[in-house]
């Protein structure tokens, strides 16, 4: 993994603060979510504050449709990641448990999510 650079360590803080100040409540694992997710997608560079978790996988999912990582301005990343971050867990975040590597989730998020999951098998 290469070293992450002065401006992903730039853009990771200035996320974490946005996120701590507009969703004050939110656990951490949200905000390191976020913060990661709007790094990712300003600088190009993954990692920073654990993960990746099924949050962060569903936020790049969601942006690849707005842009190439590396390539969205701070406001747009915020503005695209902010939902998947923050919002209710809905079946496509707990798709991500099955179709990617998904670490420093939540536990009660977990479980939540893989009982979409089964949910969702039943009904189909």
């Amino acid at each position: 993994m290469r070293h992450k650079s002065q401006k992903q360590e730039e853009v990771l803080d200035e996320a974490l603060n946005w996120g701590k100040s507009h969703y004050p409540e939110a656990p951490s694992h949200k905000h390191c979510a976020f913060a990661n997710s709007v790094a990712l997608l300003v600088t190009g560079w993954s990692g920073g504050f654990g993960g990746p978790s099924m949050r962060e996988h569903y936020a790049a999912r969601v942006a690849l449709s707005h842009g190439t990582n590396g390539t969205f301005s701070f406001e747009k990343a915020v503005k695209i990641v902010t939902d998947p971050c923050y919002g209710p867990l809905t079946l496509n975040h707990a798709r991500m448990l099955a179709e990617e590597a998904c670490f420093d989730d939540d536990p009660q998020e977990v479980w939540q999510a893989e009982g979409l999951l089964q949910s969702n098998y039943r009904r189909n």
